[in-house]
């Protein structure tokens, strides 16, 4: 019981670090609302509600396909900044939020990819097949109301969330995107593993994302630093269930941060 509640502690105590380890960056707001931006287009959010509604200026309506155009062409930089942020977590090495160098937006648009590509298939097919289960069974055999799915999706996500972190993190621990992404036996192991630490950490999340994406303009801000917060969270659990040596988890191609050590050499 003691030795439960000695580890309940110290998570907390992770939990609250997580927050001071982004926070006491001196840049941290202007990368976060760099990555915001780039993530989701602040003007694709204002111009949303008027296009689907099919009012305002004609102008914002010929504009808006534009912009969502521009927006997918720019949101695999901040996925690639968070898996930045979550190999820095892993290894315990670097400043938690990496540098915007221009020189480093080829590597964050790779590894936005391959985030992407290890979501589809750990984090929004899971979830989605999740909900609509939960619709056919709550809804259709049981009669019950459809805003039963918001809670059922949100139970996928509590999941799923930190599932797709395992798989991140066993990519760059060296496994193929493939296996990352399929070998679900493999993942799930990893994740229950440290099952309780990771829930309690979404849960968390949980609650850091119905505040900073209360309003309606905040969202890319909230996700970004969301993305960010949980990186740093699941880095550390995920470390805590390989039985690898330090050393040799620095030296993996995946984990190890070639590019951005040495941009901050010439920035030293």
């Amino acid at each position: 019981m003691a030795d439960s509640s000695s580890s309940s502690q110290r998570r907390f105590g992770d939990l609250r670090r997580g927050f001071t380890t982004l926070l006491r960056d001196p840049e941290w707001f202007p990368k976060i609302i760099l990555a915001g931006i780039l993530l989701i287009n602040p003007l694709v959010v204002a111009f949303a509600p008027g296009w689907f509604a099919n009012s305002g200026p004609a102008w914002v309506r010929a504009a808006f396909p534009w912009l969502v155009l521009l927006n997918a062409l720019t949101f695999w930089f901040p996925l690639g900044f968070t898996f930045e942020v979550l190999r820095r977590a892993r290894s315990g090495k670097g400043d938690q939020l990496p540098d915007w160098t221009p020189s480093l937006l080829p590597r964050y648009a790779r590894e936005g990819a391959v985030k992407l590509f290890l979501s589809i298939f750990t984090l929004i097919l899971p979830v989605g097949i999740w909900t609509a289960f939960a619709w056919l069974l709550m809804g259709k055999i049981c009669g019950l109301p459809d805003g039963i799915l918001g809670l059922a999706a949100g139970a996928g996500l509590w999941v799923a969330v930190p599932f797709c972190a395992v798989a991140c993190c066993r990519w760059l621990d060296g496994a193929s995107v493939a296996s990352a992404a399929l070998n679900y036996a493999e993942n799930w192991r990893r994740f229950r593993a440290r099952a309780s630490d990771y829930l309690l950490a979404s849960a968390f999340l949980a609650g850091v994302n119905s505040v900073t994406c209360s309003l309606f303009y905040t969202i890319p801000l909230g996700a970004v630093f969301g993305l960010c917060l949980v990186d740093t969270w699941f880095g550390p659990i995920y470390a805590e269930t390989v039985d690898l040596p330090a050393s040799s988890r620095a030296e993996n191609s995946n984990l190890h941060s070639t590019d951005v050590g040495a941009s901050e050499s010439v920035r030293a």
